[in-house]
């Protein structure tokens, strides 16, 4: 183990990994993020960081609810806004559960809309479909500049932001928890 990580944060890093895994796996092959995987996660998060604090560690039930929050409420905004899915939000309730870190959270949400960006321009590309998504792109902000709701086609492909979500997370938990150096570390609290 590195020099000072916790147990506690070994042990809150591999239950992360194991959560984000499997979500990212359901989410690719099936397109959707169970509940019966994201409701444990994240009260289980809650009662590890409960009993570890009671046994000494640095983080403790507070820091989980933050990170919690941290990742459900603005998530949830996205949602209802018709950004993302419902298994979205509450896998990043998950990882600041879990981590107990609000900085885990937006770390994990950098990565992974940057690596959802990039997945969507592979799909783009290999669909062919560039221009046409660059034509409603313009359409849809031209609209909504002029205050009208823009009407959008939903025959567009989708891609699999809890995939996204899965690698960004491991990456921002082994930063957060496990304190892995990154080349672009500095760029994330």
């Amino acid at each position: 183990m590195p020099q000072g990580v916790e147990h506690s944060e070994a042990l809150a890093f591999a239950a992360l990994a194991a959560v984000l895994v499997v979500a990212g796996v359901t989410d690719w092959r099936w397109g959707k993020i169970h509940n019966r995987l994201t409701y444990p996660a994240a009260l289980g998060g809650l009662i590890f960081w409960a009993v570890a604090s009671w046994a000494g560690a640095d983080r403790g039930l507070g820091a989980a609810v933050v990170g919690l929050l941290a990742g459900l409420i603005p998530f949830a905004l996205i949602y209802a806004g018709g950004g993302l899915g419902g298994g979205d939000v509450k896998l990043m309730g998950a990882v600041g559960a879990i981590s107990a870190s609000w900085a885990c959270v937006l770390s994990t949400a950098v990565y992974a809309f940057l690596l959802a960006g990039v997945m969507a321009a592979v799909v783009m590309v290999r669909r062919r479909i560039v221009r046409r998504t660059m034509a409603r792109l313009l359409g849809a902000a031209l609209l909504a500049a002029g205050r009208v709701k823009p009407d959008l086609p939903n025959d567009s492909p989708t891609v699999p932001l809890g995939l996204a979500i899965a690698i960004g997370g491991i990456v921002a938990g082994g930063e957060q928890l496990l304190g892995w150096s990154t080349p672009w570390r500095w760029l994330v609290p």
